[in-house]
């Protein structure tokens, strides 16, 4: 939510700023001496969703087909590995080490209750590599250098400012990368714009050709270092059938969304051809009860559903009977003006 319309809110706002400068200074974490593992933070200024789990899962992706021992690191938001006092480890392979740690099998029952939605997509889509869960997740990156990580992938981590990292990953929307311009609580960032001075790479979710990198780019030139790479990130969303009676592609569909932001994933569907007849939006992270799920299907009237994947993680347990559900897997892809971002992963 935004408050652009309450300028009662703007002197909050200059309280929220001294608060971030402040703690960046007294935790900032800098730059690790070792070379490895290589800790890869990526994050982003805006509160929301802005493409950086897809990017997380993006970067595991490269690492484990260069051959690199990979592993992600976050702290499970609203989960039982947030609340606990051990770091959570999903894998398939017990660890060297228990010492702190607990271990989860990526068939868990109602992984997304442990580790979070977005964990439990991730944990889907990321074998073979390692998943780490804390509240602190500097914990959880020191627990995945001591399991054997050669290149590390912290998500949501650009403000996780006592964490050293060898490379800062900021994603923007390329449609408005300072949104309103404005500080929480009066607006949406969670630090000033000259943040993105900070980032060795800027990512603008949403740029699908040079073109839109170059006009996300001139928004925020004045805030950027010559030696900054930039780049656009290309998102495509393909949809799989989840239920049986869910055949071929739905000509119309009822949209089901727990995310930052609906309207983007109903514009994704949309672009594939398919007739959005309502959307049903929930708030970012919902836990989804069983009550939740009958209105869904009585909403649907016996019609298509279409789900984000974030969400059918946690709606999958429940019974869906004769209704037909697709689930919306969202790909993306790095675009650059000048490389393809394989320096992010390089070691030493």
């Amino acid at each position: 939510m935004t408050w652009d319309g309450i300028p009662a809110l703007w002197p909050l706002s200059w309280v929220y700023r001294a608060g971030v400068v402040a703690t960046r200074a007294l935790r900032s974490g800098g730059r690790p001496a070792a070379p490895t593992p290589r800790v890869i933070a990526v994050g982003n200024l805006e509160v929301g969703g802005s493409g950086k789990t897809p990017f997380a899962l993006w970067l595991l992706e490269q690492a484990v087909r260069s051959g690199m021992r990979a592993a992600y690191a976050s702290r499970g938001y609203g989960s039982a590995a947030e609340r606990g006092p051990l770091v959570t480890v999903v894998s398939d392979q017990a660890p060297a080490s228990f010492d702190g740690m607990r271990l989860l099998g990526r068939n868990a029952r109602n992984l997304a209750d442990a580790i979070g939605d977005e964990g439990a997509v991730v944990a889907r889509r990321a074998d073979p590599s390692m998943l780490l869960f804390a509240r602190d997740k500097r914990r959880a990156v020191e627990a995945a250098a001591r399991l054997g990580a050669e290149v590390i992938v912290v998500d949501d981590a650009y403000q996780t400012f006592s964490m050293p990292r060898h490379v800062d990953v900021l994603l923007l929307d390329a449609r408005r990368p300072l949104a309103n311009g404005r500080l929480l609580p009066a607006g949406r960032l969670r630090e000033p714009a000259s943040a993105i001075a900070r980032a060795d790479a800027i990512v603008f979710n949403g740029a699908s050709d040079l073109a839109s990198i170059h006009e996300a780019r001139g928004q925020v030139a004045r805030w950027l270092r010559p030696q900054q790479r930039v780049y656009g990130l290309r998102r495509e969303v393909t949809l799989s059938s989840v239920t049986a009676p869910a055949v071929g592609t739905p000509v119309e569909a009822l949209l089901v969304a727990g995310i930052a932001r609906p309207g983007d994933f109903k514009d994704s569907v949309e672009q594939l051809g398919v007739r959005v007849r309502d959307v049903v939006a929930f708030r970012d992270h919902h836990r989804y009860r069983r009550e939740d799920a009958r209105d869904i299907v009585a909403r649907a009237r016996g019609g298509a559903v279409v789900v984000t994947e974030k969400d059918w993680v946690k709606l999958a347990r429940f019974d869906w009977g004769s209704t037909p559900v697709w689930v919306a897997r969202l790909e993306v892809r790095l675009l650059g003006e000048d490389d393809d971002g394989s320096w992010i992963l390089q070691r030493g």
